[in-house]
This record gives C-alpha cells, structure tokens and sequence, in this order.
C-alpha cells in the first residue's frame, strides 16, 4: 500500500488514491506530493512472463507510432502483448505539478517525455491488453482530471451501460420499485439513509425474493451493470448500506473498535433487516460489500449462519478467521483484481478456508485494479447463480 501528502489535489483524487493497493516499490517527491509508483521493468519481469505490474520505456519504433496518433482526447492508448504503450499529447504547462503527466488507478506511474509535447511509457503485466481499466490522470491545470477509458476484451464481453436515471426510469416502469429509508443513530451507530430496490415481483411481497444487504456504498452502479449484462432483475431486492462518515474503519473490520462493529451489524441483522422483511420470509437471503465491506459481509456470514445464506465478496479487506463455522449450503461468491496484489491474495486464502468449512464457492479473477472493474465480474456472477 502506498500513501501520497497533498497539497492541491482534488478529492477525487484522493478517494481514488487511497484505493489502490498495487504493490510500489519507488517513490517520486515534487512540489511536496509524493507519488508512489509501479516499479520500473527489469529483466526478471520479463523471465517471469511479466506476472507484476511495471513500467518501462519505449523503444524507437513505439515512438515513431505514438508521433503517428491521432489524438482524439488528450490521451490514447495501444495494446501490445502483455503490455499496454500509454500516451498523453499536452504542453508541460499544462501540468499543475510533477514535471511530466502522471496517472493513478489500477496502475499508477508517470509518462515520460518522447517529443516536445508527447509523453508516453509501457505498462507490462501478463495479459493486461485484454483488460478493462480506467486510471486517472489528474496533474493538469487547465482541465479537470480525466478518467481513462481503457478496454481491450473481446467485444462480445462488453455492454453499453446507461445512465442510472435511465435505467431506473426503465426499471420502475416494469414494476420495480426505489426507495430510500432513513434511520434514528444510536450508541455507536450514526443515522443511515438506506437505499433499497425492489425487483416487480418483490414490490409487495418478498416471498419468493432474494435480498442482498450491500455493506458501504450505493448499489447503483452494481444494478446498472447488471442490466447492462441482462440478468433478470424481476426476484431480488438489494439494500444499499452506507459506512459511517466518522468510523468507517471501525465500523466494518471486526476489531478495530468492537463497540461499532457490534452496533452496525446488530442493526443490519435486526432493525433494517425487520424494517425491510417485517413478517416476511424472503427465499434467500445474502451479504455483500467490496473492499472493507467485502471483509465485513463475510464476517456478517460467519457471526449469523442462522440468518444469512451465504455472501458476495468483492476484494474483501483484512480479515482473519477466528472460530470454525459450519458453512454446509452456504453459497459463497469471491474474487479481487489480478493488479490487487495483496487483495487477490487474501482473496485465495478465503476461498480455500471457506471451501474447508464446507461453503459452495464461486470465484471471479479479473484483470484490473480496486474498482468496479473488478467488482461488478464478482457481482453479476453471484446473480446469475442466484
């Protein structure tokens, strides 16, 4: 993991910086914004098969062909095999700090200078050109920061996804139904407002219905992928929690401070759960999250067999089996971003212990970074089985 200090970055940055969890190994300081970066490509990369993510410069005809682009944007992009060449057409004023361009996300690294305005380097990792990523570039000063549009799979694996007004308009007009609940906080529990979307076949009634309560963050996106891929959406209901603004942390990693652990589970297991089923019996009934929330919903599972049958994880978090819990029927769906190096990795491990336990396990690798390009693979695996 890696931290930068800023001074002048936007938000955005930040909420997408903190995300990444490549494994960096070199760190560039200027202006006071250290910026963490995939290390440079040696020679045991490429005996490996490039099996780690790194950098390295181009050669004498990758720059003749970057020269030879047309730039539609400010960037644009080659796939080669097992690497993708990454270019950006910009004056060096145009850079807020940094003196060349530099990017964050699945990878994140700096573009160095191969003509007066052109800027460019090679990311290598072993099928990266089929993968779909979207780093941010964000050191410019006279735009925004601009989300790359990256995407080298097979076109028969790529949907158009629409606007979520869009799609919820279409949706409602079928039947399905989308609220938001708001809740009283509590001792070690701040307000919620919670979202929940109802399939037509679940606005009046849940028998029959599959529920997913989704730990920290909205399910929007989830649910536009998913209509986007075309899975029938008609039997489920999917409640969107969100984190605390003060304690995520605490609230979702068990341990990191028990007391609103403990509160934010009760409440997801008794009053939203209540609030949403009242006297009803839904026909399944599963906990999600990604990251933090991924580790949390597992736990979730763990601490409440009795009332959840099984969990979608999406790049689950720290997490560390503390007692043996039979998980005989339980369905499990797990998977994290091959450029996640640590996620994927405790991602495995989850797998083999879960199977051990006795959980039915499904698994989605992806090749992409800590984001939705990963976690919606997971995510329209899990209903499709469901």
């Amino acid at each position: 993991m890696y931290s930068i200090r800023f001074l002048r970055l936007p938000s955005l940055l930040l909420a997408v910086s903190l995300l990444l969890q490549v494994s960096f190994v070199k760190a560039e300081d200027f202006s006071g914004v250290k910026l963490n970066v995939i290390p440079r490509c040696t020679v045991k990369h490429q005996d490996e098969g490039f099996k780690r993510v790194c950098a390295e410069l181009l050669n004498q005809s990758e720059i003749e062909e970057v020269k030879a682009m047309r730039f539609a944007e400010v960037y644009e992009y080659k796939a080669i095999e097992n690497g993708l060449i990454l270019a950006v057409k910009l004056k060096r004023s145009d850079l807020v700090f940094f003196d060349r361009p530099a990017i964050s996300g699945e990878v994140t690294t700096f573009l160095e200078a191969i003509d007066t305005e052109l800027f460019a380097i090679k990311v290598r990792f072993k099928g990266i050109e089929k993968a779909k990523l979207n780093p941010l570039l964000f050191n410019l000063a006279a735009k925004k920061s601009i989300r790359l549009n990256i995407d080298g799979r097979e076109p028969s694996e790529r949907v158009v996804v629409e606007d979520w007004t869009v799609v919820l308009k279409k949706l409602q007009d079928n039947g399905a139904q989308y609220q938001s609940m708001p809740f009283l906080g509590a001792k070690n529990l701040e307000p919620k407002n919670v979202e929940i979307f109802r399939g037509r076949h679940c606005a009046s009634t849940i028998t029959g219905c599959k529920i997913i309560y989704t730990a920290d963050g909205g399910i929007e996106a989830f649910i536009v992928n998913a209509d986007a891929a075309r899975i029938q959406l008609d039997n489920f209901i999917f409640v969107g929690i969100p984190s605390s603004n003060e304690n995520r942390i605490g609230e979702l990693l068990k341990g990191r401070d028990q007391e609103n652990f403990d509160a934010f589970l009760r409440f997801v297991a008794t009053d939203l759960r209540l609030a949403i089923e009242k006297n009803e019996t839904p026909k399944g009934r599963y906990v999600a999250g990604y990251s933090n929330g991924g580790a949390w919903a597992l736990d979730a599972l763990l601490f409440h067999p009795e009332l959840f049958d099984g969990a979608i994880l999406m790049s689950p978090a720290a997490w560390e089996l503390q007692s043996r819990v039979n998980l005989k029927n339980k369905k499990l769906f797990v998977g994290a971003g091959e450029l996640e190096m640590g996620y994927i990795q405790r991602a495995q491990e989850i797998v083999k212990i879960m199977g051990d336990l006795g959980a039915e396990v499904k698994t989605s690798y992806s090749k992409s970074g800590h984001s939705m390009n990963t976690w919606v693979p997971i995510w329209n695996m899990a209903l499709r089985d469901l």
